[in-house]
């Protein structure tokens, strides 16, 4: 029986309760109704006849099928009760509205709908579980007033605005309670959740909760040595966490990650922080970004050298440890020449090796064909090869823009300009004129004699190819490469439900905690969708180098224009550039952590005020020795000091030293949410209890665990053309099963229980033909498809390309030869895939193709006649040469070669996808293929077939090899994929995994469609663990508040055991894996009070560091209320704002779905992931720390909103527009908190029923 329908049951025994006198006569059938469908018949026989209709909400009429993004209408206070019918459309229906956003609830009822495993499954109840009654009776206390009465008997808010005709009309049928009852004003939910807060006395809620039993589980239930449920004692043996064992990795920690190792090589360099071993290694990027750009804004204001600076002091802290710090030490010729060269050389190395290890990057997370994409090895030398020419990226671009221009320290004599007051200066001759050039001759030039060398050409050119290769072409191809390397985020959760936005970046946030990609180190810290940050800044960083260097009146460009202009222009241009940075961080923020972005922010602030105060100098402002002095020295502390403190903020350590200062409790869903799913099928408890408890037997299991050394690799597309694989299959179970849950987080629910269908339905035998035929012949290159009837593939000329299959859900893929995919799906377009491929036409295109395969790198005879023409050629009469005259050679071989887009390598043999021949006769002489004949189609012409019959020996040698090759290709993979379904079936999630279910016959039943020996045995011997695990799921699932308090409990503990020591402390009591766990067993106020004193966490005198508090258990025993008195006088009643309406949980939830920061109840739950991870707040973390307002502008308050989230302070900010306040109906009685419709106080209470 549900609990609604139990607290009904209790309250319809009030002699004068209205209710009971005014119910339909069918109420009775009413109730039946609404039971769950294993209810037993004698309990609703039982109940018919006492059991009165639902009570309606008190202003919103909800109704039954509606569209979830709709408001409701709102009513005001009836005086007469609406029909039982009516009444039975009761609050969202928790199965379709429960945790999800606004905009997916159209959506989720096709989703409940459409599940085709459901359907075919005879053991699977249609509810799995019934709402049972708690043991012991609950007395209600009757009430003198009908509950009419007790709506109006006050009102809210006390107001001005609300005039004494406006009361007097609401409470016109009751005009005798005014002299009753005073009006009452409700209570602020910031002031009833605070720390200071009274405790909130709800006697019927813990008269209630009391009557659970004890203890759920007996001594026998767990009989481990660690008194854990098993499998979870297995998984904790292993000190692993499930995220482990599906990666098969582990997260390294911060001194044994090369990311931290790069930082501390930063340290080094930069010398600014001591012990930041540990470190995170993109706060230190951000550092030596910060750095550079503020010393190439500073050399603006101290001239390089730092000659002209008052003091040691100053020329050390504004001139010697900037430039250091920047590499910017060149300041005479032979310096800057020494120092050019070597680093060229040392650039040239560095380029070279980075553009041979990245020319395939797109192998990284793009696949052709089910071949491994990512190297096994580490890739220390790629690694530090980017982060090497990262870091050279601006000294050297700067000195290469200084030898172009020819900047003061390349000229060959003292600067002529500095102390000359006329233009041009007048200078005496060096020497004779036959000797020495010109002493204003000094540009480009590193003598001034004449007789000597010159090596300012070389040193152009070479500063030339510099500035090309590194300074432009290095970013291009580092964007490249990092586009092509961030992982891809699954679209679904492993529950098959679509993410939402910041879901999507919490996932991406994890994935980069695993990521084992060498350029990793570049886009760790960006936020999805910007990781090519790195190589935008590298060019924002390249525009300032030019302002500082180029526009300058000491550089051979602009050194005869006017001295006080050109420095004035080039501040107002560096500040210019600086402020439209510092705007695009404020509005982009691509960092993926707030503290990030904030220290971004705060350099790029530096770097305008630095900028502004170059400028204020250059223009010999009032007060210019200050400036240069105090502000001076006060941007740069405040440039390193800042940076210092958001390096050290966001430390892991010290995040979790910030949440026990500040006393946070984490959450990873919206867990005080009216929609949080709490039915008794509630996804939580399904994902927390039972799936995981799938996977951990699996993964544990010593026969089907994942081999230590397998990498858990898949091919799988950027956009999700095609469906994952896993590759370099070892043959567990626990793989299979990680590639199932990988299939399902890529393809979603509804899509994968269809694929099940399809494989195990009354098709299966027509699928199994389709999926036989294919493999074996018709994958691999030279493969063909037009889709029929609707016209040519864009950017497609030719049809043939590469093809494989996966075999779930069952898909074929093609790439062509021009780069296009295609991806095959339904029966039938596979169907004429196999026709139009056994077609004579296309086989004999096939044939030639193949044939052409068979001479790639052969020497080929086809007579061909070289004509060149003969004469000097003119630029300027477009090319054409002066004389007619002309040469021919005659050549009979050449070298046949193919140009591939793809890459796919089989013993030797090259099958990518592309077919571009060339013929090769010299290095210089190459002509395409259509020399030879070949055409788009590949038709045989008659060139190509006198080609191919002078070259016939040659082919009859290589053809039979390469087609023993694509054989022997077809055969593994097709071996392959079998093996995968024998080892475990993909149904097995569907039927195992996602369907809790009793587990009598659930052995039998998996045995008849597994065939692999390990998991037929593991099904057999776990009989215990299913069993315990369905039964953990049965106890939680009794009642909403028992789910609500396992999900809070299970939540609580994932989140926080780290960071809450008596939670560690006191594992056995707090964690769901003990049987000994307060996540089953409902505690009354006053009991679980007592509980968490007993184990240090809560103390009677509040103190300091007290993690939980009486604000926070009012907060939980307000969303307990809800959860069993919802639509009955003993809920708590709410207001919004300056709303006079009396509104439940689930009234207020309606009424703040259109705000922009409505997000849903979380994604799920994610497996033991205690890290700490900076979101926006979910509706009701928002919604119950609004404070109360009358309405109006907010612009004020948000820009603080992420204040705290910036300095490192909480990992929340709250998003959108706030509501105006949520208030509670409840008054202070006693020193606790009581509801208004109690006739006592709590104290009292005995007396006044005497």
């Amino acid at each position: 029986m549900a609990v609604k329908d139990l607290v009904q049951l209790y309250e319809s025994s009030s002699p004068t309760d209205t209710l009971t006198s005014t119910a339909s006569p069918d109420h009775s059938t009413q109730a039946r109704r609404i039971q769950p469908a294993n209810t037993s018949s004698q309990v609703q026989r039982d109940l018919s006849a006492v059991l009165p209709p639902p009570r309606p909400a008190r202003f919103i009429q909800r109704v039954e099928g509606r569209v979830g993004a709709s408001p409701l209408a709102l009513q005001g206070t009836s005086q007469t009760h609406t029909p039982p019918d009516v009444f039975s459309t009761k609050s969202l229906t928790n199965t379709l509205h429960h945790d999800r956003p606004s905009a997916l609830l159209a959506d989720s009822a096709q989703d409940s709908q459409s599940s085709l495993v459901t359907s075919r499954s005879s053991g699977f109840k249609a509810s799995r579980f019934t709402r049972s009654q708690p043991s012991q009776t609950l007395v209600m206390d009757d009430d003198d007033l009908s509950e009419h009465e007790l709506l109006v008997k006050h009102s809210y808010p006390p107001s001005s605005a609300w005039t004494s005709s406006t009361l007097n009309n609401a409470h016109a049928s009751s005009s005798g309670l005014g002299s009753l009852h005073s009006f009452h004003k409700p209570i602020p939910a910031q002031v009833v959740f605070s720390r200071t807060a009274s405790p909130l006395s709800l006697p019927k809620l813990d008269e209630y909760l009391a009557s659970f039993p004890a203890r759920a589980f007996g001594d026998e239930d767990c009989k481990t040595s660690q008194g854990m449920f098993p499998p979870m004692d297995q998984l904790a043996k292993t000190g692993l966490s499930l995220d482990d064992l599906e990666t098969n990795s582990k997260v390294a920690p911060a001194w044994r990650n090369r990311k931290s190792i790069l930082g501390a090589t930063m340290n080094v360099l930069l010398g600014l922080m001591g012990s930041s071993a540990l470190a995170s290694f993109y706060s230190l990027q951000g550092l030596i970004n910060t750095v550079q750009i503020f010393a190439l804004i500073l050399s603006t204001i101290v001239p390089l050298s730092g000659k002209n600076l008052e003091n040691d002091w100053r020329t050390l802290f504004l001139g010697t440890i900037p430039n250091i710090l920047a590499l910017n030490f060149a300041s005479i010729l032979a310096q800057s020449l020494v120092i050019l060269v070597i680093f060229m050389t040392i650039a040239a190395f560095l380029l070279y090796y980075f553009y041979r290890w990245t020319i395939n990057c797109d192998r990284y997370n793009s696949i052709e064909g089910l071949q491994q994409t990512e190297s096994k090895g580490k890739q220390w030398g790629l690694l530090v090869v980017t982060f090497l020419l990262t870091i050279i990226y601006l000294p050297l671009s700067t000195m290469s823009v200084h030898v172009l221009v020819w900047s003061e320290e390349l000229w060959a004599i003292p600067n002529p300009y500095t102390n000359s007051t006329v233009s041009p200066p007048t200078v005496a001759p060096l020497g004779p004129p036959d000797e020495f050039r010109d002493p204003l001759d000094f540009c480009w030039t590193t003598t001034m004699k004449r007789n000597e060398v010159n090596f300012a050409p070389v040193v152009i050119i070479l500063s030339s190819l510099v500035f090309v290769f590194l300074t432009v072409w290095y970013p291009l191809a580092l964007h490249r490469v990092i586009r092509r390397s961030v992982p891809k985020v699954d679209k679904y959760t492993e529950l098959g439900r679509p993410r939402s936005h910041v879901d999507m970046d919490g996932e991406y946030h994890r994935l980069l905690a695993r990521d084992r990609n060498p350029f990793a180190f570049l886009y760790n810290g960006f936020r999805l969708g910007w990781g090519t940050y790195m190589s935008t800044y590298l060019y924002a960083k390249l525009s300032t180098l030019v302002i500082v260097s180029v526009i300058d009146p000491n550089n051979c460009f602009f050194r005869s224009l006017s001295r006080s202009a050109i420095p004035v222009v080039r501040q107002i241009l560096l500040l210019l550039a600086t402020l439209g940075f510092f705007i695009a961080q404020c509005v982009f923020a691509p960092f993926l952590d707030p503290v990030n972005n904030a220290s971004e922010w705060t350099s790029r602030l530096n770097y305008v005020t630095t900028a502004t105060t170059a400028l204020a100098i250059t223009l010999n402002i009032p007060g210019k020795d200050i400036i240069d002095t105090y502000v001076l020295y006060s941007i740069y502390i405040v440039t390193y000091g800042l940076s210092f403190y958001f390096s050290l903020i966001n430390f892991g350590w010290m995040q979790r030293v910030v949440k026990r200062w500040t006393r946070r409790i984490d959450f990873s869903i919206d867990i005080f949410s009216p929609r949080l799913d709490i039915s008794p099928s509630s996804i939580h408890t399904k994902r927390r209890i039972w799936q995981e408890s799938v996977s951990a037997l699996l993964l544990t299991d010593s026969e089907c665990h994942i081999p230590a050394l397998q990498t858990m690799t898949f091919a799988q597309a950027r956009d999700s053309e095609f469906p994952p694989y896993l590759l370099d299959f070892a043959g567990t179970p626990g793989e299979r099963h990680a590639e199932n849950l990988k299939i399902l987080r890529e393809v979603g629910s509804i899509a994968y229980n269809r694929a099940v269908a399809f494989v195990t339905g009354p098709d299966f035998a027509w699928y199994q033909h389709l999926e036989d035929e294919i493999q074996e012949n018709f994958i691999g290159p030279d493969s063909y498809w037009k889709r029929p009837g609707d016209g040519s593939t864009p950017n497609c000329t030719s049809y043939f390309g590469n093809a494989w299959w996966i075999p779930f859900p069952p898909t074929l893929v093609i790439r062509y030869d021009d780069g296009p995919h295609a991806v095959l799906t339904d029966a039938s377009d596979l169907e004429a895939y196999i026709e139009q491929n056994s077609s004579r036409d296309i086989q004999r295109r096939r044939h030639v193709r193949m044939s052409l395969r068979s001479l790639e790198g052969q020497i080929v005879t086809w007579p061909y006649e070289d004509v060149q023409d003969v004469g000097s050629r003119s630029v300027w009469c477009c090319g054409r040469g002066r004389y007619n005259a002309v040469t021919s050679k005659h050549y009979q071989r050449a070298v046949l070669r193919i140009k591939r887009r793809g890459h796919l390598v089989w013993q030797g043999l090259h099958l990518g996808s592309g077919f571009n021949v060339e013929l090769k006769y010299t290095k210089r002489v190459k002509i395409s293929g259509d020399i030879i004949g070949l055409n788009e189609d590949f038709d045989l012409t008659p060139s190509l077939a006198r080609f191919l019959e002078l070259n016939k020996h040659l082919i009859d040698q290589g053809l039979y090899e390469i087609e023993g090759k694509i054989s022997s290709y077809r055969r593994y993979h097709r071996k392959e994929c079998r093996r995968k379904t024998r080892v475990l079936t993909y149904r097995f999630l569907a039927f195992v995994y996602d369907q809790p279910r009793d587990p009598d016959g659930l052995a039998q039943s998996s045995i008849e469609f597994e065939r692999d020996r390990r998991v037929r045995q593991l099904m057999m011997s776990s009989e215990p663990v299913f069993k315990l695990a369905y039964k953990r799921l049965d106890t939680v699932s009794v009642s909403e508040a028992a789910t609500w308090w396992y999900i809070f409990w299970d939540d609580l503990w994932r989140r926080n055991h780290d960071t809450i020591s008596g939670l560690e402390l006191y594992a056995s009591d707090f964690n769901p894996h003990y049987a000994t766990s307060i996540a089953y067993t409902p505690l009354p106020r006053a009991a679980l009070e007592s509980f968490l004193i007993q184990r240090g966490l809560l103390h009677s005198k509040p103190r300091w560091n007290d993690f939980f508090h009486a604000g926070f258990l009012n907060k939980v025993y307000l969303r307990l209320n809800d959860a069993v008195f919802r639509d009955s006088r003993r809920a708590i009643m709410l207001h919004l704002g300056n709303d006079r309406r009396e509104l439940d949980m689930e009234d207020i939830d309606i009424l703040t779905q259109g705000q922009p920061s409505t997000l849903g109840t979380g994604g799920g739950t994610d497996h033991d992931d205690s890290w700490i991870r900076a979101r926006p707040t979910y509706r009701w973390e928002g919604l119950l720390n609004d404070p109360p307002r009358r309405g109006g502008h907010e612009g004020r308050r948000k820009w603080f909103r992420k204040l705290g989230a910036w300095f490192g302070i909480t990992p929340l900010w709250r998003s959108g527009s706030s509501s105006n306040g949520i208030s509670l109906d409840v008054r202070l009685d006693n020193g606790r908190y009581v509801l208004l419709d109690d006739s006592s106080s709590v104290g009292g209470a005995s007396s006044q029923r005497q």
